[in-house]
């Protein structure tokens, strides 16, 4: 924020105070990133081709680069996403989450093996320097689970993989509050 946008762009980052930013998903991720210690906040739209593309490191890179955050302090919330076991690609497009890591591509020898999207996203911002406690997915057990299914949630989400054409949007969003000044 505060520059001429892109002539498109999935992820946007600010330090600005009570301004709220948002990123869409129907079975895409919503990517959340909060850097408590710089005050900077960040959020990405990260279907397959996106995290194939490299937007959630793009998104933690524009913050350090623009505000100063430190990767080691950003935490990341990976949204509610669809899951490896409603989503499918093509050999071709699995084999890329392959090589990011084997555990990201089931069924790799079908012709349409089951991708976890979400754990690739994991893996890339680890091998990018977030601490692997930073980020809250569906791996967390401390913690509620906010990455469930989309597709296996019909009565929670929207799902373009579950309802074709017939969807509808979910948002993440965030924003820096005020400092609460007061004396109490």
């Amino acid at each position: 924020m505060g520059k001429p946008p892109p002539s498109s762009y999935d992820g946007i980052v600010t330090n600005r105070v009570g301004v709220v930013i948002a990123a869409p998903g129907a079975d895409c991720m919503p990517l959340l990133f909060t850097d408590p210690v710089a005050k900077v906040i960040g959020v990405a739209h990260a279907g397959w081709k996106g995290t194939l593309m490299g937007i959630a490191m793009a998104t933690v890179s524009a913050m350090v680069t623009e505000f100063g955050s430190k990767v080691t302090d950003i935490v990341a919330v990976i949204g509610p996403s669809v899951g490896p076991c409603c989503f499918s690609l093509d050999k071709e497009s699995a084999e890329h989450f392959h090589s990011i890591d084997p555990s990201c591509v089931r069924g790799r020898g079908s012709a349409k093996p089951y991708i976890d999207i979400r754990l690739a996203t994991r893996i890339l911002l680890q091998q990018g320097g977030l601490l692997p406690h930073h980020i809250q997915d569906d791996r967390v057990s401390d913690r509620p689970n906010l990455t469930l299914c989309t597709a296996c949630h019909p009565e929670q989400f929207f799902s373009h993989v579950r309802d074709g054409n017939h969807f509808g949007t979910q948002i993440g969003f965030l924003w820096i509050k005020e400092p609460n000044n007061s004396p109490l």
